[in-house]
């Protein structure tokens, strides 16, 4: 059979042949009658010679002629050559009783090729990237070939290599993208993501780089920014800008996030930022308003200055409710319901629905529902003159690291005042006036109660309610003798 084959006189046979999902092995089998060396290294020069046999058999004698094929093979007297090493991998392209081969750039050797699935066994270690390549060279002949088709054009080979140097062409090599606008354009596309106040934090973040690389001198792209960017970013955030370690960690922890952000698109392939380490910190102190203090400043006369007025009735409205900035500034009269507050925070959007009180009550019937509008910058700085102008000054102790130096000062609580203080007092004050933890997380939307307690001061007083709470149980009145 294989005689006939090889002499061509019976082509329906060799058609049948070809049909048949058996045929290397029947050839392989036809092969050995006629006792042809065994050796394992003749049987796989035999095996793909075989294999390359049949498709040139296939392209004279079951395509029509205007019809073409596409093959993955490897050269059989490569193959021999190679003597186990890697060798071409190519693109037979028959048309009109013609095979031509065309290169595909890529190399295998014949033990790490799948000659009938015509792609690299997927025991080979890069075997996903050089089938991937393998796919898309097949696939733009593939493409020259059909649309020639389409446009009745015959695809001679020719045709079909012109057509593959003008996909070929050199195409003018773009600049390396911009690690400012790359920045600009994160911060914009995860704008909607992200509330307002987070967004201008990451353009701060933006800012310090900006002027860190021009105070250096230092030339900034992406490929530059590993290990050493950081080393110099963070010694210029603690030595120039005097910043605390917490302060420079938010300033790292962005630029991690925008880093990774690159990472999962595929435009930053540097792994280096994984290795930015965070900066020492002490316990954070908790700067809020005792309940003495909340009443001064609730109680007290600011009816002759109505700006500060409005920033203390902001500041009590935010130390009862637990709201953030970003949140008490939006309240309008449709966000109360009765003896609730219905809101969806700006920062995680989870909806809140929050009893109102006295206090919080009073503010907003004042306003009739309509907060004053004021941004977070001018509260931090309205706030401190307002807890000034109250008596909120008793000298309070803040300890803070900048790099491994630990600093220690005193200054009048009224410094340490800001928008945070307020969510920090409903918590410290909640705890203090027997609410338990659940209920608090459920007014402030807290999803854990370790994230909580970053916002606690853990006062005598806490301590003291958390005691009598516990232990007040007692059967009676012990004797005593």
């Amino acid at each position: 059979m294989f005689y006939s084959m090889c002499c061509f006189s019976d082509p329906a046979g060799i058609i049948q042949l070809i049909q048949h999902q058996n045929i290397k092995y029947s050839i392989l089998t036809n092969l050995r009658v006629l006792k042809l060396p065994s050796t394992a290294k003749y049987n796989k020069i035999l095996y793909i010679t075989c294999h390359f046999t049949i498709h040139l058999l296939y392209c004279w004698i079951v395509n029509p002629v205007f019809m073409a094929s596409t093959k993955l093979i490897l050269r059989p007297d490569l193959v021999k050559k190679a003597k186990g090493n890697p060798t071409t991998i190519y693109i037979a392209y028959c048309h009109n009783e013609k095979t031509k081969r065309i290169n595909t750039g890529q190399k295998i050797s014949f033990d790490n090729w799948d000659p009938e699935r015509e792609k690299v066994k997927d025991t080979y270690k890069g075997h996903t990237t050089i089938n991937a390549i393998l796919n898309q060279e097949k696939g733009k002949v593939d493409k020259i070939i059909g649309e020639a088709h389409f446009r009745n054009i015959e695809p001679t080979f020719e045709y079909v290599e012109q057509q593959l140097s003008l996909l070929a062409a050199p195409v003018t090599p773009q600049e390396k993208p911009d690690f400012f606008k790359l920045f600009e354009e994160f911060i914009k596309e995860t704008a909607s993501l992200k509330a307002h106040g987070t967004n201008k934090h990451y353009k701060s973040t933006l800012n310090h780089i900006r002027k860190f690389v021009k105070a250096k001198r230092i030339k900034i792209s992406l490929d530059r920014v590993g290990v050493d960017f950081y080393s110099k970013f963070v010694n210029y955030l603690l030595n120039d800008l005097t910043m605390s370690n917490g302060t420079a960690n938010n300033q790292i922890k962005r630029l991690k996030v925008f880093l990774s952000y690159l990472s999962d698109k595929g435009i930053y392939e540097n792994t280096d930022y994984e290795k930015f380490k965070l900066l020492k910190l002490t316990e954070t102190d908790i700067t809020y308003l005792t309940k003495e203090e909340l009443d001064t400043l609730y109680l007290f006369d600011l009816s002759k200055n109505e700006r500060l007025e409005r920033v203390r009735d902001l500041l009590v409205l935010a130390s009862t409710t637990g709201l953030r900035h970003s949140d008490f500034s939006v309240i309008r009269p449709e966000n109360i319901k009765g003896e609730y507050l219905l809101v969806r925070t700006q920062k995680t959007k989870d909806p809140l629905r929050i009893p109102l009180n006295s206090y919080s009550s009073a503010i907003l019937q004042k306003y009739e529902g309509k907060i004053p509008k004021l941004s977070q910058q001018k509260f931090n700085d309205y706030v401190k003159e307002v807890g000034k102008v109250c008596g909120i000054d008793e000298p309070t102790e803040i300890t803070k690291y900048i790099g491994s130096k630990r600093v220690e000062k005193r200054v009048p609580k009224y410094e340490l005042l800001s928008s945070h203080t307020g969510r920090r007092t409903f918590v410290t004050q909640s705890l203090e006036r027997g609410m338990n933890a659940q209920q608090i997380m459920s007014i402030t939307g807290h999803k854990d109660v370790k994230t909580m307690m970053k916002y606690v001061k853990i006062t005598d007083t806490v301590k003291q309610v958390a005691m009598s709470k516990a232990w007040s149980d007692a059967p009676g009145q012990m004797k005593v003798s």
